[in-house]
C-alpha cells in the first residue's frame, strides 16, 4: 500500500508540477504593451555587450511567457526577463537580450514575442532603431 500511495504521489507530482498558475479574480484580463527599445549609439560604440530591451506595461493577470527572435531565429542565450512587478492595478516586467557585437550583426532585426492569456504579442526593432 506504501509503494502504491508514493507511486501516486510521483504521478500527480509529475502531471501537475510544470507550474501551472491558475488565477482567481473579478478583475478583467488587460494585454500589455509591448516596446522595444535598440541598444544606443553610445553602446554600440563601446566594446560592451549591446543591450536589446522589451517593455510590457499595463497588464492583468501578471503570467506571461516571453521569447526573443534575431530575423526568424529564437535566441535564448543572453537573456535576462524580470518577473512581472505590481503597478497599481496592474504589472509591468522587462526582458534584457544582451549580445555580442558578431551576435548584433548577424541580424537585421530583433523581435520580443509576448504570450499573455492565450494572445500573441510581437514588437520587432531594426538595427537602425525604427520599430
Amino acid at each position: 500500500n506504501d509503494t502504491r500511495f508514493l507511486y501516486r504521489c510521483a504521478s500527480l507530482w509529475y502531471v501537475f508540477g510544470g507550474g501551472t498558475e491558475l488565477t482567481v479574480t473579478g478583475q478583467p484580463t488587460v494585454s500589455p504593451s509591448v516596446q522595444v527599445f535598440a541598444p544606443s549609439q553610445e553602446e554600440i560604440r563601446s566594446p560592451n555587450p549591446y543591450t536589446v530591451v522589451c517593455l510590457l506595461t499595463g497588464f492583468y493577470p501578471p503570467a506571461f511567457n516571453l521569447q526573443w527572435k534575431g530575423g526568424a531565429d529564437v535566441i535564448s542565450s543572453g537573456v535576462e526577463t524580470t518577473k512581472a512587478s505590481k503597478q497599481g492595478d496592474k504589472y509591468l516586467a522587462s526582458s534584457y537580450l544582451k549580445l555580442t557585437a558578431a551576435q548584433y550583426e548577424k541580424y537585421e532585426s530583433f523581435t520580443c514575442e509576448v504570450t499573455h492569456e492565450s494572445k500573441k504579442i510581437s514588437k520587432t526593432v531594426s538595427k537602425s532603431g525604427s520599430c
